[in-house]
């Protein structure tokens, strides 16, 4: 059985992950994780902690491939006041982002076209000579 014990640290939290039927064979097994929460820009360990537990928890959280995955990421707060310099940085990135998106829809569009000529080929709702090629 895994057992995962959770301790607050002065400095974050300490995760201990025991197995007393390691690989099955019966042998114990003890692993200790450190979270350092304090100094943590960005959450970058905090995000971690909760990925790492849900994993050790056997939590699914979705993959890449998913339609729907659970991802913990950072944002402003409601009442913040971004700087110049962070707005640039976050229209360049949605920027980005939204190139990729209508990227994924050409791709999605050509792709669907494609599809439909083919069926209407082996279906025989368009010939040769109705190709424009």
């Amino acid at each position: 059985m895994i057992t995962i014990k959770l301790e607050i640290a002065s400095n974050g939290v300490i995760k201990t992950v025991a197995d007393n039927n390691y690989n099955g064979g019966g042998s114990k097994h003890e692993s200790k994780t450190v979270y350092a929460t304090d100094n943590d820009p960005g959450f970058q360990e905090r995000i971690k902690f909760i990925y790492e537990l849900t994993e050790d928890l056997g939590i699914n959280l979705g993959n890449k491939y998913d339609e729907e995955t659970l991802d913990f990421v950072t944002t402003w707060g409601s009442h913040y006041e971004p700087t110049l310099l962070q707005l640039k940085s976050l229209v360049k990135q949605t920027t980005e982002e939204l190139r990729e998106l209508k990227k994924w829809k050409t791709d999605y569009e050509q792709q669907t076209k494609a599809g439909q000529l083919i069926e209407e080929l082996s279906n025989g709702k368009t010939t040769d000579k109705d190709l424009p090629f």
